[in-house]
């Protein structure tokens, strides 16, 4: 009897085991993103599709761990951390953009997502000088719907780097809309404006100028 129940104690030890979950045996689905320098970039699906040979700046810093296999889902993030990208990879600036906003790793193009020292927007978002234009996209598929007026396009950009920066009051509740800046080398840098609140997705709310050229942009289109 002593015996059967010390077989039947470790089959219990052993099947609590089993069920223990592991960074080994979760699978998570991680964002692809890369932490340093107190902010956080995810990469940049849209560029990284066109397999190009993006021109670097210099090295800024590399990665130190890799969460993919390694970490739980109670894991926080630090300097260093990257969801996919190997411990040693090296992270660079990207030639003619502020590391603040852009950086290369591994041959891809991180943009920032987040940052945790930034006052307003334009501490980060590199692009005052690069605008080409801006355009109104699908919720969709991101298809392109219509074109900012040149006026509105330089009234919204002026407005949009000294937004303070207060990613805290995110709030977005109902109608989306999706737009996108294409600077003049050709690539794009994407966000969404939530007409409800006010809240534009790079961190910050809009001022009064900014509702009103969404507005009229978006009238104009019956977006």
């Amino acid at each position: 009897m002593r015996k059967r129940t010390l077989l039947f104690s470790i089959l219990l030890l052993l099947t609590a085991c089993s069920f223990n979950p592991s960074p080994q045996n979760t699978i998570i689905d991680w964002v692809d993103f890369v932490k340093w320098n107190d902010t956080t970039y995810g990469a940049n699906y849209e560029m990284n599709e066109l397999n190009k040979d993006w021109e670097t700046a210099g090295e800024v810093g590399e990665v130190k761990y890799r969460l993919d296999g390694h970490a739980g889902t109670n894991h926080q993030t630090k300097n260093g951390d990257a969801a996919y990208l190997s411990k040693g990879t090296k992270l660079f600036a990207m030639k003619g953009y502020d590391p603040a906003f852009r950086i290369i790793a591994d041959g891809k193009v991180y943009e920032v997502t987040e940052s945790d020292t930034a006052e307003t927007v334009g501490d980060f978002l590199d692009i005052e000088g690069k605008v080409q234009r801006v355009i109104l996209q699908s919720e969709q598929d991101l298809s392109f719907i219509g074109e900012f007026t040149d006026e509105h396009a330089e009234q919204l950009i002026e407005e949009l780097v000294v937004m303070p920066y207060e990613p805290e009051r995110r709030a977005t509740e109902g109608k989306r809309v999706f737009f996108g800046i294409e600077l003049v080398d050709g690539t794009m840098t994407r966000s969404v404006y939530w007409p409800e609140t006010g809240y534009v997705n790079y961190g910050g709310v809009a001022s009064e100028e900014v509702k009103e050229i969404f507005e009229a942009e978006i009238g104009e289109y019956d977006y």
